[in-house]
């Protein structure tokens, strides 16, 4: 992780601190699963930004993506 754009990981730190503690607990198997296939699908983005083959509207879109999964 020593690549990783400050910027980005700023954001990143600031998003998920904001989320309220209950998120992500007493879900059900197919929600418990969507948010590990985001969680995925995000780190899998955020590899590619860095390495230059993806934007940062993608990055953030995953991120959103991500985080309003573990609301549920």
């Amino acid at each position: 992780m020593e690549n990783i754009s400050k910027d980005l990981k700023k954001i990143y730190l600031k998003r998920v601190y904001e989320m309220p503690n209950h998120a992500g607990q007493g879900t059900d198997r197919n929600v418990r699963n969507m948010r590990i296939r985001l969680q995925d699908e995000f780190d899998a983005v955020w590899i590619k930004y860095n390495k230059g083959k993806a934007t940062y509207q993608e990055w953030d879109k995953a991120l959103t993506k991500w985080l309003k999964s573990e609301l549920v």
